[in-house]
């Protein structure tokens, strides 16, 4: 229950940050994918469940009204400081906002985690898996996973072109990426391949695997939060393969016991990804 509780609370955070800057920033003059007073209606809500969630499940609160307020402030002062980009969009020290508020929205899977774990159970930070490795073993191990997941994906993605459903392709989310951030390769790896990971190994590698092994074993938790990964990611044609890359991830932490690799090979996908995007070339 608590894995579920923090699940929702972690959406119900996203949603609010989203929908609360995106709301100042169509207010601002901004091209947004929120509108207002819509916006400001569905973030208050949207915060005051989580309040809600946490209360009635007893669970620290400033943790992630932390990371909400940081969020929400974040995108404010990016707008309210950013100028027009051309295209109708805020940019703000060189970063479209839209970049910057991504960035402190991911903040709130590590904020849950560290909430229903360390602070609510006064637990060490090792409970999220920052445990010292030896040596390279455990990251070669990872990076022999991840291709693994890779190949999987590979061979799903070719199943799909074989029985025509176009439906399940999985999206270009590093190409999109990086059309959000003005093509700079600088400013996605940073957020896709380094604190996006960061961020969400903590949360479901770090939080949710351990719960959940400790009521449904191993294998059906592995199952579990890989999907709850996949599902997170919203686009029907990529569940299939973040719940691939999730299996490789949580297989990586339960053999190494931490969780530095399986950060270090979600961080390895993603920049492979996004230096894909930027530099393949077509015939």
């Amino acid at each position: 229950m608590d894995v579920v509780v923090a699940a929702t609370v972690t959406m119900l955070v996203v949603i609010s940050i989203l929908s609360l800057g995106g709301s100042f920033g169509a207010d601002a003059g901004y091209e947004t994918t929120v509108t207002t007073p819509t916006g400001y209606y569905v973030g208050i809500l949207s915060a005051a469940l989580a309040v809600i969630l946490m209360r009635l499940f007893r669970s620290p609160i400033w943790p992630i009204a932390f990371a909400l307020g940081i969020g929400v402030g974040v995108s404010v002062v990016s707008y309210q400081l950013g100028h027009d980009a051309g295209d109708g969009t805020a940019i703000f020290a060189g970063v479209p906002v839209g970049i910057i508020a991504a960035t402190a929205m991911s903040g709130a899977f590590a904020a849950t985690g560290f909430a229903f774990s360390v602070v609510r159970f006064r637990e060490p930070l090792s409970s999220l898996g920052f445990v010292k490795t030896k040596g390279f073993k455990p990251y070669v191990f990872a990076v022999g996973m991840w291709i693994i997941g890779l190949s999987i994906l590979v061979f799903w993605v070719q199943a799909l072109y074989w029985l025509g459903i176009d439906s399940l392709t999985p999206p270009d989310t590093a190409q999109k990426a990086l059309d959000e951030a003005g093509d700079s390769i600088v400013v996605t790896i940073v957020l896709v391949g380094i604190l996006g990971p960061i961020a969400e190994e903590i949360f479901f590698r770090g939080y949710v695997l351990p719960g959940l092994v400790k009521r449904f074993g191993i294998g059906w938790s592995l199952l579990l939060s890989s999907l709850m990964f996949g599902l997170f990611h919203i686009d029907p044609g990529a569940i299939v393969p973040t719940f691939a890359l999730g299996l490789a991830l949580g297989w990586v932490y339960l053999k190494t016991g931490s969780i530095w690799p399986a950060m270090f090979a979600h961080g390895l996908h993603n920049t492979v990804a996004v230096l894909i995007a930027k530099y393949a070339t077509t015939s």
